[in-house]
């Protein structure tokens, strides 16, 4: 089976959408009830620690504390422990006992420039999250470091969204070579890259998907 958590938000809402289409069997654990899957096919919990991981023979994680799109560049002192709690500890605390499980692939969102590093806390925090989940040992592990993600989402975009896309618009035809990676991305093209990447087409290592490549690392 299948587990996703984050099915609520822009890119886990594909993969669910996507494995449901497909029929694999597979579990949503969400704090609250979807309208698009059944109640088999998702669990609603209110302490990640209750989620049953038995019989789980691959995860993906798309989960992430919602931010400004300025947050992205400089974050918030306000807001920097509980974006780490979120897209640090709790996504740790998932993996560690998915591995411990038994576990062995794991799927799961990062983001483009992800490095321990890095004087941006925002990809700070991902880049260590990054090396740690490596550290972890999964048999595979396919990390997503897409640029920003196009998709619906439940608010209305802001005016600095909404400006960040028009000019990755513009700029999406000269991002080439080494820039290709930063170019604006479709969620569902990330949610399909994260599923193929996964199935047995690929074998075991760590693999990253950049921009629209899956790459081994």
């Amino acid at each position: 089976m299948d587990i996703l958590f984050g099915s609520s938000g822009l890119v886990g809402s594909f993969i669910a959408k996507k494995l449901k289409e497909t029929k694999h069997k597979f579990l949503a654990v969400n704090r609250k009830k979807l309208s698009f899957l059944s109640d088999e096919e998702q669990q609603i919990i209110t302490d990640f620690s209750e989620t049953n991981f038995l019989d789980v023979n691959k995860g993906y994680i798309s989960l992430g504390f919602p931010l400004e799109w300025h947050d992205l560049i400089f974050m918030r002192s306000k807001i920097k422990k509980v974006f780490q709690e979120v897209d640090y500890v709790l996504i740790m605390d998932i993996a560690q006992r998915l591995k411990n499980s038994g576990c062995e692939t794991l799927s799961i969102v990062s983001a483009v420039g992800a490095n321990k590093s890095s004087t941006n806390f925002y990809l700070s925090i991902k880049g260590r999250l990054e090396e740690d989940l490596i550290n972890l040992g999964f048999s595979k592990l396919i990390l997503a470091r897409p640029g920003h993600l196009l998709g619906k989402r439940p608010k209305k975009k802001d005016f600095g969204t909404r400006i960040i896309e028009f000019i990755g618009f513009l700029s999406h035809p000269f991002m080439v070579g080494k820039l290709k990676k930063y170019r604006n991305i479709k969620a569902e093209k990330i949610a399909s890259l994260l599923i193929e990447a996964s199935s047995d087409k690929y074998g075991d290592g760590t693999y990253v998907i950049e921009f629209d490549e899956i790459k081994k690392i």
